[in-house]
């Protein structure tokens, strides 16, 4: 009878230890099924970010393609605009000439030059896109002969000649080329002849882009 007494705390102790052990462990276990929620929760958000990322990036890359294609546009547009008119010179009055080989002509007042086509530094209009063009220009003499023709990179297309014993004269040209881009077209004063121009623009060269091929 002595001995079940001295027992009975003992039971009791071991009893109130194990339910602790149970409770500590049932905590644990809520802790990690809220972890293991909070985890997942976690996942499915920084998926619907990255979804959103990449459909920001793609976003990005169209947006990009159609600026590339508007500037483009652009680009063509403006190599489209293409018109110059110059005459030979800025101020003043002048007789070019005579030189013993054919010059070209360095039209220095410029009236109109869109498109940057014409070179004022070198009297040389560049072509920038493929297409037909249409040119003219007229040469004054005073008081001498004179003639120039019209060059498409090596070839001399058409010429314009006046011959004047004494006052003002003038001779004109005009021509349609096809020009690839790249290909230049000038004026040439003729071997032995003079040119003459002053601030009534006499003397003039002139060109546009009429299509482009």
């Amino acid at each position: 009878m002595k001995i079940s007494v001295c027992f009975l705390p003992l039971l009791l102790l071991c009893s109130v230890s194990t339910g602790e052990h149970d409770t500590d462990a049932q905590d644990v276990h809520t802790v990690l099924r809220e972890m293991t929620a909070s985890l997942a929760q976690l996942k499915v958000e920084m998926t619907s970010v990255q979804k959103e990322n990449q459909d920001l990036e793609r976003q990005e890359t169209v947006v990009e393609r159609h600026e590339a294609e508007i500037d483009k546009l652009k680009q063509n547009l403006e190599a489209q605009q293409v018109a110059f008119s110059v005459s030979l010179v800025a101020e003043g009055d002048a007789t070019i000439g005579p030189f013993d080989k054919h010059t070209t002509l360095i039209f220095k007042h410029v009236m109109t030059n869109i498109g940057s086509g014409y070179d004022p530094n070198t009297g040389v209009f560049t072509a920038p896109v493929r297409g037909a063009y249409h040119f003219q220009w007229y040469i004054g003499a005073h008081g001498s002969n004179t003639a120039a023709v019209l060059v498409k990179n090596t070839n001399h297309i058409f010429a314009a000649h006046e011959q004047q014993g004494s006052g003002f004269g003038s001779s004109s040209q005009g021509a349609d080329l096809l020009l690839e881009a790249g290909d230049v077209v000038f004026v040439r004063l003729w071997v032995n002849s003079k040119t003459y121009d002053n601030t009534n623009r006499h003397t003039t060269f002139s060109g546009h882009l009429l299509f482009t091929m």
